[in-house]
Formats: C-alpha cells, structure tokens, sequence
C-alpha cells in the first residue's frame, strides 16, 4: 500500500474527531455553540464590552440559536429509530424494484447524512464568515476582549469546526462518486452514484490516499479481510462495468426480491416527546427473518405448549420424532401453527404481568402500549425460554441432526404484526395522557418495592457461608431472576429505571 500523500494526512488529521463517529464531533460543535451563548449572557462581561458588542449580539444570536437548532435536529435524524423510517420513505427516490436491506440501503443512509452535514455546513460557514469579519473591522475599546474572547477562543474555533466538517463532506461526496466533489459546499444539486461493492460507511473517509483510486478493489468481493471489522474495511469495484447511477432504473432490470414488501419495522409513538422515544420503536432483519422463515421447510415437530409437565413433553417428542407426521404437515402448516401459537403465548404472557404488577383491568391497553414493542419482545423471549417453549425441531439436510430453535426474527416480527393488528387498535387517546403514565408507574415502582423486599428476604435466608463466599451484588445478580422474577425485572427497568418518565 502507497504511503498517504501530504493532502490525505492533513486532511485525515482534521477529521480524526469523526473517527468516534458523527454525534461526537457534532456534541462537541454543540457544545461550543452553547459555551458562547452562556459567555454572551454572563455577568463577567464589562458594560464597555457589552455596549461594543451590542451591534452584532442580534446576528450572533440568531446564527448561535440557529446552530443549536440545527445540530440537535441532525443529532436527532441520526438515532437509528428516526434514520431507518427516512432511509425506507426516500429510497424509492433513488432505487426502484422494492426496499431491501443491504449495500442499497446504506447508500441511502450514507447519503441523506452526507446531506443533512452539508445544509448545515453551507448555511453555516456563510454566516460564521460574515460574524468574523463584522467584528474584525468593527471598533472595540478593548482589542484584547475582541481578539481573545470573542475572535480566537469562540468564533475561530467554530469556522474551524466547519472547515473540518467541509474536508469530511469533500470525502464523502468523493465516496458518493458526485462530479465536482472538491466544491460541495459551492452547489446546491449533486447526483451521487451507486456502486455495488463500497460500503457505504464512515470508515469509508479514512481510507488513505482516497483520492488515487484506493477504493479499488478485486474483482470478486469475499467479504473483509480476517481480523478486520466490516466497518473498517472497504473494498470496492471502480470498473465501468459495475459503476451505475443512482437514478431510478427501469424495474424491468431489477429481480424482484422475495422480501419486498415487507414493513419491517413500527413506530408506535404517541404525539409527545415522552411517548415517542426509542421504547415505541421496533424492527427486525429482513435477510434473518427469511432465513429463519425456511427453517419451517425442515420443521419436524414444535414445542408450543404454555407450560406442560416436562417428562410428558419429552416422551411427546420422542414420539413425534419416531412418526410419521411430519409427512402429513406442510411448511405452510407449521408455521401457521407457530403464529397461531405466538399470539396465543403473547396473551398469555400478558395477563401474566398484569396479575403479577397489579395493573388495573381498564389500564390493560395503555400499560402495553407504554411497555412497547421492544421490552414487550425481550419479555416474550425471557418467558419461551423459562417456559421452554417456541422451539422450532429442525432437522438437517442429511437427515442425521435435529436443532431446537427459537427463531427470534419470526417472533420478532410478529411483535410488529400483534402490535399493528392488537394492542394499538385496543389504545385510544389514552396513550396520550400523562397523567395515566405516572399512574401505572406508581403501581409498578410499589410493585418494585415490594419485590426489592421479598429479594432482600431471599438474600437473608442464604446460609452464611453461602454469604461470605461472594460479595452482594454478585449474589443478587445470581439470583435476582429467581427472586423477582425475570420478565418483573424488563417491566421495572421499563418504568421505575426510566428517567425520561
């Protein structure tokens, strides 16, 4: 490998705060934003000084209000539960033949990000520019004030701030393959172009010597190289062969998925801050999901009882296993059964919990609601495998091996599928109401008490040479699923340990 050239180490040095990722370098401009907005507030600063700054406070106000704005809006669109929604809504825009997840999908990502940067760095710069030189020619009492304060410990640092945003974007636009990618900031169109085989990731920028075709790459891909995460490698094809625009083709050209289609994902949000965070957020893997889906072609006998006797399940296996009923069923069969199953299972765990916590019957719908989809997974999960139950018996190819499975991306997608067709059609307005919230939080926190107590009472009733063996806590977390309950212990993190409640 050529050694970086002296451009690709300058410019690799000033984007190194983006190696620990985009929120990093954006909370760190943020918090400059913010330190310059308290310091223009602060009683430290001299009336003198305050007079001299009065002609510019509106400007800089505006664009430092703005700036935060901005950043925390980008921040925002960054969390995996508000990114993935804007990748599936504009990927139409750029591919046609269907959503699927994969190197596509990352193209997207990568690009609505690559955009979202550079609105903000184009906006921002012009004004940051225009600040500097107002208050460089404008007059001060006291120079020092001007240049210390003001210029070289706030708005200096922020233009450089840009600048190493500016030297990110030229990267990624150069990874994007847009013409021109040395001007970004100076265009408001480009037209990236898609090429099959280039991960489209951060570590994509750090590659040295990115500008000399180092992206080129075999002509078959195999995968990153031993040793190396998949999102510190890049391998790419350059060749014209490969190179595609990311216009929409023609759907006559693209093979239409088996997956298509498929919504792999809820948001299941309120119409406020405090029921609209990543609890009501859920998905599952589409490629996983199709996997485990097969497993129901190779399926010879399934665990769907709710909690039988356990000699009476192994001698119904072992009769299963030695008959002739697998013939008699179809993939179809099997995994309509396993569905059927799961729904049964999910209001079985549900009645469970509230009879458990003490929710109240007319609060039934609103508590699942606020569980959300993600802990109301982990529980359903926790509860199979207590149960020992939802296994899948899954022969090989050669008939010699049978591997019991829980095909977590079935259950998971079933989730999403009782969410949409159950518990929201069950929740009205409700799910909006505060005051409800902080009701069943109240039952659950003294519920929590409660079995914090009973733990406790647990604890004391170790022998006492069990006691001086291992510290407290290592003790509890031994035996805290036992004591309180593993799926107690999803809901009371759920609502006691939640701080945005």
């Amino acid at each position: 490998m050529q050694s970086a050239t002296q451009e690709d180490q300058l410019e690799l040095e000033a984007i190194r705060d983006f190696k620990k990722g985009y929120v990093y370098f954006l909370t760190s401009l943020q918090t400059l934003v913010a330190s310059f907005l308290q310091f223009l507030t602060a009683g430290s600063i001299s009336e003198q000084n305050k007079r001299d700054l009065l002609p510019y406070r509106k400007a800089l106000d505006q664009e430092l209000n703005k700036s935060q704005k901005q950043i925390k809006d980008i921040i925002f669109n960054l969390d995996e539960k508000h990114m993935y929604p804007m990748v599936k809504k504009e990927y139409s825009r750029y591919f046609q033949g269907g959503y699927a997840d994969g190197p596509r999908t990352e193209f997207v990502q990568f690009n609505l990000i690559f955009e979202m940067l550079r609105n903000f760095a184009m906006e921002s710069k012009e004004s940051w520019l225009e600040i500097r030189k107002s208050i460089t020619s404008g007059t001060f009492h006291d120079p020092v004030f001007r240049d210390d304060s003001i210029l070289n410990f706030r708005i200096i640092p922020a233009l450089e701030k840009i600048d190493q945003l500016s030297i990110l974007l030229k990267r990624m636009a150069y990874v994007l393959d847009i013409e021109n990618y040395k001007s970004v900031l100076e265009t408001r169109n480009t037209k990236p172009k898609f090429r099959e085989n280039l991960q489209y990731k951060l570590s994509s920028v750090f590659t040295e010597n990115l500008y000399q075709e180092n992206l080129v790459a075999n002509t078959e891909y195999a995968g990153p190289l031993p040793g190396l995460d998949v999102d510190e490698s890049i391998i790419s094809m350059r060749s014209a062969k490969k190179e595609q625009s990311a216009e929409p083709k023609p759907a006559a050209k693209i093979d239409k998925k088996p997956q298509d289609g498929i919504i792999n994902f809820i948001q299941a949000y309120g119409k406020y801050s405090w029921n609209s965070d990543q609890h009501y957020f859920f998905r599952f893997e589409i490629e996983k999901y199709v996997s485990e889906k097969a497993y129901f072609n190779q399926t010879i006998s399934m665990d769907t009882h709710l909690g039988a006797d356990e000699q009476m399940l192994r001698s119904e296996l072992i009769k299963s296993l030695s008959s002739i009923k697998r013939k008699n069923k179809t993939s179809e069969e099997y995994e309509t059964e396993y569905l059927t199953f799961l729904t049964n299972f999910f209001d079985f765990i549900e009645n469970i919990i509230i009879m458990n916590l003490g929710i109240p019957n007319q609060l039934k719908w609103v508590f699942l609601f606020h569980i959300g989809p993600s802990h109301f997974y982990m529980i359903a999960k926790k509860f199979l495998m207590e149960v020992n139950t939802g296994y899948l018996h899954v022969q090989s190819l050669d008939g010699k091996k049978v591997t019991r499975i829980i095909p977590g991306e079935v259950v998971k997608k079933h989730v999403v599928d009782y969410w949409n067709k159950v518990i929201l059609p069950n929740v009205g307005e409700e799910k909006n109401n505060l005051a409800l919230l902080k009701r069943i939080t109240e039952v659950v926190a003294e519920k929590y008490k409660e079995a914090s107590a009973r733990a406790m009472a647990e604890y004391e009733k170790l022998p006492a040479e069990v006691k001086s063996s291992k510290r407290i806590d290592e003790l509890f977390r031994e035996n805290m699923n036992h004591w309180m309950g593993a799926a107690n212990i999803i809901v009371f993190k759920r609502f006691v340990k939640n701080k945005s409640i």
